[in-house]
């Protein structure tokens, strides 16, 4: 081998090593997301550089999830439009962690030397495990969640079919650790998709590549690994385990290509797959099966909890032009519960909270993928009911300011206002600051300003040599929800 191919091959080895470590990364204990904190000094680096710049400057300077492989051109995917034009997902996570009230949190099984310091919750697998064997959710109606979601304005679902833990909420012909075996064949995938259906609601599938289910009496259960333990799936510190064989590994991999298959074959078209941890079946291949589906973690930045989706990175990931979906947990004090805890009755998001996250994302250029989690017997919590219908009622004055507005950078936010402003053709739709305020810079003189819930016409001050207009809307005006104004210029 002469001294070319060992460079080419060198650089082949470190690609694919990068790649594999991308992957892993893309699961993460939440317990570590939260953690995380923008470590760039730049202000404004999109003022600064193209596009593409931008993009390089992004993958050095921001969490990978806030970074995409894909650039999506206006017109270039007419099938996905629906998705950017929605803006507004519920997720699901739901499975087996969600029958434990004391916590919501499927990496408790997962044992590390810092959550024991802090003194957070951990689960043997072996307790987990077990709840499979007596699990059959009573309660379980999707159509009544989704029937509210979708009246509240939320465009489409994703559903857990399968998580970490690897239980598959089908039936499915390959494995042993699914409801064929322990619900006598019930399909809580189907009943899910048949809901989403009725509802108008695009259908979207959850499906997590790491099945720690398998071979797990093989498998070292702590993460991050310290190399001071080993430690099996009842959570005893042992001198060794045996691990997987190359032959196993094989033999997980290809057990969950045959499940997503199956997922991709057996409920009529399915709109969006959202991966977590690894993929577990490549993009050319789904779209034999699928080929409408949108390909949500990859293609897509996919920032996790507000840590990751501050505006300013979101800003940076607009103006890159990638598209984003920001995923996050309901909740207002963090906590790892993705899945339903006795916290989340308590810890959440009122209807207030959750509009104005829509609209920042929504202003930011991207959409909002909003986990609430169903209890483990099959029933949504009460609040969530009370926020739909109080979102509904303000969809019906307000949601021109959300849907099909324009996404594409530039984009006022951060640039000539520090409101939250979206845009469709010559209207601006803000939401004024916590002292009533609207001010906008390097703009003309708008034709009308009005408050979108009453149309009612406000008065506004423009100083012409500046260009800037300030809008204040009065207290008696303000409601406890957002009071979108719409400005025409």
């Amino acid at each position: 081998m002469n001294k070319t191919q060992k460079i080419i091959l060198t650089i082949s080895i470190l690609f694919t090593l990068i790649g594999y470590s991308q992957k892993e990364k893309l699961a993460e204990d939440p317990f570590e997301v939260n953690k995380y904190k923008n470590s760039y000094k730049q202000k404004k680096p999109w003022d600064t550089k193209t596009p593409k710049e931008l993009r390089v400057w992004a993958q050095k300077n921001l969490h990978q999830k806030l970074t995409a492989r894909k650039v999506f051109k206006d017109g270039e995917h007419p099938e996905w439009e629906w998705f950017r034009k929605s803006g507004l997902g519920i997720f699901l996570h739901w499975g087996l962690p969600s029958t434990n009230p004391d916590t919501g949190d499927a990496w408790a099984i997962r044992w590390s030397e810092k959550k024991e310091k802090s003194g957070r919750y951990m689960e043997p697998a072996s307790k987990m495990f077990a709840v499979a064997d007596s699990w059959n959710p009573e309660k379980f109606d999707p159509n009544k969640w989704l029937k509210a979601a979708s009246k509240a304005g939320f465009g489409y679902a994703v559903f857990t079919t399968r998580h970490h833990d690897g239980y598959a909420l089908w039936p499915s012909n390959y494995g042993e650790w699914d409801t064929g075996d322990k619900m006598h064949g019930r399909d809580l995938v189907k009943d899910y998709v048949e809901a989403c259906r009725v509802n108008n609601m695009k259908i979207g599938f959850y499906y997590s590549g790491p099945n720690w289910h398998y071979e797990y009496k093989n498998k070292d259960f702590e993460f991050p690994d310290t190399k001071k333990y080993t430690i099996n799936y009842k959570h005893e510190k042992v001198a060794t385990l045996p691990g997987l064989t190359k032959e196993m590994k094989a033999a997980e991999k290809q057990e969950s290509k045959n499940q997503v298959r199956e997922l991709m074959r057996n409920y009529g078209p399915i709109d969006v797959i959202w991966w977590d941890g690894n993929v577990a079946m490549e993009e050319a291949e789904l779209k034999k099966i699928q080929p409408n589906i949108f390909v949500a973690t990859g293609n897509i930045a996919t920032p996790e909890g507000l840590g990751h989706g501050k505006s300013e990175s979101l800003k940076v990931v607009n103006e890159a032009n990638w598209w984003w979906e920001m995923c996050v947990k309901s909740e207002n004090k963090h906590s790892p519960n993705w899945h339903y805890g006795i916290e989340c009755e308590t810890n959440h998001w009122d209807t207030n909270k959750l509009l104005t996250e829509l609209i920042r994302c929504r202003a930011l250029g991207g959409n909002l993928l909003v986990n609430v989690p169903p209890k483990g017997n099959g029933e949504m919590m009460d609040w969530f009911y009370e926020v739909c219908l109080e979102m509904e009622n303000w969809m019906q004055h307000s949601r021109e300011a959300i849907y099909d507005v324009k996404l594409t950078a530039p984009l006022p936010k951060l640039d000539i206002t520090k409101n939250y402003t979206t845009v469709k053709g010559k209207n601006y739709y803000s939401m004024p600051d916590n002292e009533n305020r609207i001010e906008m810079h390097n703009v003309e003189k708008p034709v009308s300003v009005v408050l979108l819930r009453t149309k009612q016409k406000l008065n506004f001050d423009y100083n012409k040599k500046a260009k800037i207009i300030t809008v204040f809307v009065s207290k008696e005006m303000r409601t406890s929800l957002p009071d979108m104004v719409k400005i025409s210029f």
